[in-house]
């Protein structure tokens, strides 16, 4: 049984590890020892052991009807689809739950709420630390996570590890969902994605946990871990959520620049693109220096890094000479800071420390081309990715310089990625107006800026809002949560398509002349 069943035999073997430490201990040893550890008592291990052991059973179950699933006809689109609208209509039935909620909220809102953690964006139209209950936020926290890393991804890692029998065809259809180049790497990658998640979530965790000081008082031991596990993945996951009404411009936080620089960390990670992590881990593999590491990288981990970069440093210094500081109260290094922070942000995280109803128009229109940009590949962001941006740009420049290829570090690319990058462009931009366009006919008393803002936010799964959210009616509401699943879910869905292997011809038609411009 525990060799065809690994996850159901470890469960299995920690309830037998756990009772007897029990019985040959006593309780009350386990009492004292966590009381003194973390403030927390038997019973309450005891819940979370459960809660955990259920949660592994889950993702048990769910590898299960995984190796079900991939004997079926679906596409690797369409499982991709299914698996986040599955889990959007299981987070909207619980958080619609009377015990997920203080005072109980629409349908509607569930669904909202459900749909922005899932697809981790981070615009809520009710007070997420206010208007749920602690089994509310740990709802929206493990939608969050799930969300992030993808419930399919999820779901195949533990198909694999449960069984060694999966077929070629289901790891071909990880192969595809993952980007990955040959087959027999499926399962490293997704492997690594897993690891990378945990080991930075788990860091990040920590770091959190002594960063908050005695700026916020916590009730307890437990209320300081759990704002420090919500914090911690929400950031990772670049989903922008808090337990604070005010976000993080909340009074006892704003100024907590350890806080602010390990969520700074934790976004710029999970932006960054799980491939780009996997080649930067494999460099200590390889014996490289880190002087030199720069050449040993691919070339897409180099463009969107680089990229990346350029884009924190010009948001930074736009961001410091147009947001209108109190020159009074705020310093140098904090405005400096602060301009990095929101930098960093605008791209697809969505958490602030300031007041952004305070942004000026110029301010405004940069955080929506930040926004458009998004995060980089493979990542938890989304928007139209940093590598499709600088492949769009040196397109055009090149194309008006009159040269035939477009070259990235001694590398020319084929047409096939510039047609892709063009068409994730079109694709997002024919979005952007459906949206704006229904936005502007519901809500036809807001500004046109401010809806473009909102809309923007969802499509790229950002979060910042310049405070309509909460006002915006019930279809308003709606057309912003499809925004947001087409920009989790349609971008990524486009791109799978257009990465499917088109078939090779050995003929090509007549050229001819058309006049363009």
């Amino acid at each position: 049984f525990i060799r065809e069943n690994r996850m159901d035999g470890i469960v299995f073997l920690f309830l037998v590890a756990e009772q007897v430490l029990y019985f040959t201990t006593g309780g009350d040893y386990f009492n004292k020892l966590f009381s003194r550890l973390i403030d927390l008592q038997l019973g309450d291990i005891s819940i979370l052991a459960v809660q955990l052991y259920f949660f592994i059973i889950v993702a048990a179950e769910l590898g299960k009807a995984a190796l079900k699933i991939s004997k079926l006809r679906f596409t690797p689109v369409q499982l991709l689809v299914l698996s986040f609208l599955g889990l959007i209509l299981f987070g909207t039935v619980l958080l619609n739950l009377p015990e997920m909620t203080t005072a109980g909220i629409s349908f509607v809102d569930s669904l909202f709420t459900s749909t922005s953690a899932v697809c981790v964006t981070g615009l809520v139209v009710v007070d997420t630390a206010t208007a749920f209950t602690h089994k509310g936020h740990w709802v929206i926290m493990i939608l969050i996570q799930l969300g992030g890393i993808n419930i399919l991804a999820f779901a195949a890692f533990f198909a694999i590890f449960s069984k060694d029998s999966a077929s070629l065809k289901y790891q071909s259809l990880i192969k595809d969902l993952l980007d990955t180049s040959e087959m027999s790497k499926s399962r490293s990658v997704l492997g690594n994605i897993i690891l990378f998640t945990l080991i930075i979530e788990a860091v990040g965790i920590l770091a959190m946990y002594f960063s908050w000081g005695s700026s916020v008082a916590f009730e307890g031991e437990r209320h300081r871990l759990f704002y420090s596990f919500f914090h911690a993945i929400s950031g990772f996951n670049n989903a922008g959520f808090s337990l604070f009404s005010n976000n993080l411009y909340e009074e006892s936080i704003r100024h907590n620049w350890h806080v602010q620089s390990v969520i700074v960390a934790l976004v710029f990670l999970g932006g960054i693109g799980y491939p780009v992590l996997n080649d930067l881990a494999t460099l200590p593999r390889r014996k490289i220096r880190w002087r030199v590491f720069w050449n040993y990288l691919s070339p897409g981990s180099r463009i969107a890094l680089r990229t990346t970069f350029m884009l924190y440093g010009a948001g930074m210094i736009f961001f410091f000479l147009f947001y209108p500081f109190d020159l009074g109260r705020t310093f140098e290094p904090e405005r400096l800071l602060q301009s990095l922070f929101h930098s960093v942000m605008s791209h697809t995280a969505g958490f602030n420390s300031l007041d952004i109803s305070r942004f000026t128009q110029p301010l405004v229109v940069l955080f929506m081309l930040l926004m458009v940009i998004g995060a980089s590949p493979g990542s938890t962001g989304g928007g139209i990715k940093t590598t499709t941006f600088a492949v769009v740009v040196k397109s055009i420049i090149y194309g008006v310089r009159g040269h035939r290829n477009v070259v990235f570090f001694k590398h020319s690319l084929s047409s096939q990625v510039i047609q892709r990058a063009v068409s994730i462009t079109m694709f997002y931009a024919l979005f952007f107006i459906v949206g704006i366009t229904l936005l502007t006919i519901l809500e036809p008393d807001l500004p046109l800026s401010t809806l473009a803002f909102e809309q923007i936010s969802a499509l790229s799964t950002v979060g910042l809002s310049l405070g309509i959210t909460p006002s915006l009616s019930e279809l308003s509401r709606i057309v912003i949560a499809l925004s947001m699943f087409i920009g989790r879910i349609g971008t990524l869905t486009i791109i799978m398509a257009l990465l499917k292997k088109v078939q090779v011809v050995n003929y090509t038609y007549a050229h001819t002349e058309v006049q363009v411009g």
